[in-house]
């Protein structure tokens, strides 16, 4: 039944990760692994794996150790290696040694551990040596990169590897209250996150949505707010044991004061607004809040506390803190004499308030405060951990004041945003940001824009271009006063003047990848489109009548942290919310991707080359799959379970090509999509073919690099191209039928549709390109017009070969330019 469908699979995950370990070792020479090391040697000589693999482990606690043996011989029969349960001379060691042994106790993780490790292949076997438990897990993580990409030619280069983290805080937080997420399948995270070195277990376990572990002093709390979904005491433990055994650590999140519906439909008479609750199944920021003026809040706070301290041994605990609506405690007569009584003149005021008596009730139970950036306030201890989702601005605020803190914004994987902008998310990159010294000469002129979007209000902006003698040197853009950001100029822009220009910008936003794609007038104003990631916006707007060289010196910029400030920010954690996120999409929207910002937190800051870094995550798609994740599963089941009656093997290799040309829409364009479709909410159906697409197509992400290949020379690239588009070319005569039959397919017949379009555009470029051999300038603008009009509505699918095609286009230009954005056109 699944043997064509099967063999379509190999085939694609077999070609790309040929392609992608050729152009890694072509690039350096160097052996696929993510994240990269601190420093690896090499040498020409190589180790052959001829023989069983034994594992000895000294110095590791009995009781990892018992585990770690288990678990990598499992994973090396998983890649095809004999394995031998104790060293002989028939053997090929693996040695590990810890250096500081810690005898048969076993160790939590901690915040600050020693994670350092050196790994050497040499003819005699492979060593291990680290001072701890910890380094050594992540030796392990190393090795199994290397063996399961040397087990076809079952042989090793002899290397040395010494390697340490960047950061010592490398999280994933995981939303298991939006969509309840089940202890199998966190295993499996755990598994992944321990491949990639993340650290960091960020359990989010209440919210408007639900409670999800059970109290034994408020239990109406799981009994009433759950709808039966919930963690029993033995499952977390067994989560923070297994967590612990492969060296991560698990911080819960107990969210207050805010996010509280499901706390108030359980006991009202905490709340501000005392009265009958009902459980919150939207999505969204809701008023219920905790009454910080009654003493029993505390006690509640108080009991919860004991009872997570007994469950999770990590000092820190999240009490979440973001999002504070602060309606109910405006209309509380008591809520706001408590104000009066405690001189408090803000809702902030009474917030850090609260924050802090709740902070020595985490005191009391030994453990420290963390929490969202709301809870940043003056009045509380240094010692409060600050998770920034507000972006480098409040980042770089909070770690100058001395506080320790946490980036997120930029790493939330639950938007469907490409690998290369989390892996540019850099949480130093404040200094990076600084305007260039202008001169008498330089031209300066300000542009005020408006982008619509379908839900909430319209994103306002600015952008400023700096120029000389009509030549565009500099462009910023500022977004919702936030601060300016230089902008990525195309190479072949057409510079401003009195009249007509066009301009294309891009920059990093908190929202995504953003490209503003605009045509200047200075009367008729601005008109274009700004694409977040995939997704389009339309974009309006008007020259500034008033913008000298005293406003570009007073622009706002992200101010350059101090090595105080750096050595304040200990690393950062990935955010999987969970609104759009069940347990049958979950590793399609973690894995791979989930080692970009892995390497971000692990490696070197100058650990940074986009398209070195692609062709390494190609490679380990693969690998992911091999070490149990189920990226590919679930994409295969999600096609099967649309397809229904009409799956057979034909039919899922036809579907599956057909994905490979589409993406879910970036940002929250989904979200909001759904809010106007009234499906914003808890009991939406989330089983269409947009929840099982990845974020980034593995064959999407091949034609980037053939792309590539052909801007520096190679015609045999455009070639490969052109086959891949003839396939899919082909395919759609078989996919109209299928889709009209097939009652859950049917809604895509506009975006089969748009596919068809933009292929016959592609194949037309293609064919003027190779002729020309180049496109001209009013092909150029034909072609651009045709793609740009089919890409103009907003969907929660987009046809990602649409904007493949215009990049295409760029690379055939007649002028012979082409944007220098593109590197690998993400």
């Amino acid at each position: 039944m699944m043997a064509q469908f099967r063999t379509w699979l190999y085939g694609v995950l077999v070609s790309l990760m040929v392609l992608a370990t050729c152009q890694v070792r072509a690039h350096n020479q160097m052996p696929i692994l993510m994240p990269a090391p601190t420093s690896l040697v090499q040498s020409t000589q190589t180790l052959k794996l001829d023989r069983p693999l034994a594992l000895s482990l000294n110095g590791l606690s009995a009781q990892r150790s018992t585990f770690i043996q288990a678990y990598y011989q499992n994973q090396l029969i998983e890649f095809g290696y004999q394995v031998s349960p104790a060293t002989s001379e028939l053997s090929l060691p693996i040695v590990v040694t810890i250096q500081t042994p810690q005898g048969a106790t076993h160790q939590h993780p901690q915040l600050g551990q020693n994670e350092d490790y050196q790994l050497s292949i040499t003819q005699t076997g492979i060593t291990i040596r680290a001072p701890s438990d910890f380094g050594a897990l992540h030796a392990l993580a190393t090795l199994s990169q290397l063996l399961y990409f040397a087990r076809d030619s079952r042989k090793l280069a002899l290397l040395h590897i010494k390697d340490s983290p960047r950061f010592p805080w490398r999280g994933l937080l995981l939303d298991s209250v939006r969509h309840f997420i089940s202890i199998p399948a966190i295993k499996r995270q755990l598994r992944g996150m321990a491949a990639a070195k993340l650290n960091v277990f960020h359990w989010h376990l209440t919210d408007d949505q639900g409670w999800r572990f059970a109290s034994k002093a408020y239990p109406r709390l799981h009994q009433l707010a759950s709808d039966g979904q919930y963690y029993t005491r033995a499952e977390i433990q067994q989560v923070v044991q297994y967590a612990s055994n492969l060296g991560i650590r698990v911080v819960p999140e107990f969210d207050v004061p805010g996010h509280a519906s499901a706390i108030a439909v359980a006991y009202p008479e905490l709340m501000t607004a005392v009265k009958p609750y009902q459980m919150e199944d939207g999505w969204g920021v809701f008023e219920p809040l905790l009454d910080p003026s009654k003493p029993e809040v505390y006690t509640f706070v108080n009991a919860i506390v004991a009872e997570l301290a007994e469950l999770f041994p990590d000092p820190y605990l999240h009490i979440g803190g973001d999002e504070v609506d602060p309606k109910h405690w405006h209309n509380s007569e008591r809520v706001q004499s408590y104000m009066h009584q405690h001189k408090l003149n803000t809702n902030a005021d009474l917030q850090a308030h609260f924050n802090h008596k709740v902070q020595a009730i985490l005191r009391s139970h030994n453990k420290k405060m963390m929490g969202w950036d709301e809870i940043f306030h003056p009045a509380l201890d240094k010692d409060v951990m600050v998770q920034s989702w507000r972006g480098k601005a409040s980042l770089s605020q909070i770690a100058a004041q001395g506080y320790p803190a946490l980036l997120s914004a930029g790493f939330y994987i639950d938007q469907p945003q490409p690998a290369s902008y989390h892996y540019r998310n850099e949480p130093f990159d404040t200094d990076l940001h600084q305007p260039h010294p202008v001169n008498t000469q330089d031209a300066i002129q300000a542009w005020d824009f408006t982008m619509p979007r379908l839900k909430g209000s319209a994103i306002g902006g600015k952008l400023v271009l700096v120029t000389q003698q009509q030549s565009v040197r500099h462009a910023y853009i500022q977004l919702n006063d936030r601060p300016f950001k230089q902008a990525r100029l195309d190479s072949h822009l057409i510079p401003p003047s009195a009249g007509l220009s066009r301009l294309n910008a891009t920059v990093d936003s908190w929202m995504g990848p953003t490209r503003a794609e605009l045509t200047l007038d200075a009367k008729t104003g601005i008109s274009g489109r700004i694409l977040i990631g995939n997704a389009v916006y339309p974009v309006t707007g008007k020259l500034a009548a008033h913008f000298s060289h005293a406003d570009f010196v007073n622009m706002p910029f992200l101010s350059a942290m101090n090595a105080e400030a750096k050595g304040n920010i200990l690393g950062g954690e990935a955010t999987l919310w969970s609104e759009l996120v069940t347990e049958q999409n979950l590793d399609i929207r973690s894995w791979p991707r989930l080692f970009t910002i892995a390497e971000r937190l692990w490696s070197k800051r100058t650990v940074n080359h986009e398209a070195a870094m692609y062709q390494r995550l190609l490679a380990l798609y693969t690998f992911a799959d091999a070490i149990g994740l189920h990226h590919d599963k679930q994409f295969r089941q999600g096609l099967q379970s649309l397809l229904g009656s009409q799956s057979n093997d034909a039919n899922l290799a036809l579907l599956a090509r057909f994905a490979e040309q589409l993406e879910p829409a970036s940002y929250y364009t989904r979200h909001h999509i759904k809010y106007q479709q009234g499906l914003y909410h808890q009991n939406a159906p989330l089983n269409q073919l947009v929840d099982f697409l990845p974020v980034e197509n593995q064959t999407m992400l091949m034609l980037y690099q053939k792309l590539a290949q052909f801007r520096q020379g190679d015609s045999n690239a455009l070639q490969h191209i052109t086959a891949t588009l003839k396939a899919w070319h082909t395919d759609y005569r078989l996919l109209a039928p299928l889709l009209a039959k097939t009652p859950t397919l049917q809604g895509l017949q506009t975006t089969l549709t748009q596919a068809s379009a933009i292929n016959e555009i592609s194949l037309a470029i293609i064919r003027s390109c190779t002729v020309r051999p180049s496109v001209s300038t009013q092909q150029m603008q034909h072609f651009a017009e045709r793609l740009r009009k089919i890409q103009s509505n907003t969907a929660e699918i987009v046809v990602a070969a649409g904007l493949f095609s215009e990049h295409l286009l760029e690379a055939c230009r007649a002028d012979g330019t082409s944007s220098d954005s593109v590197a690998m056109a993400r």
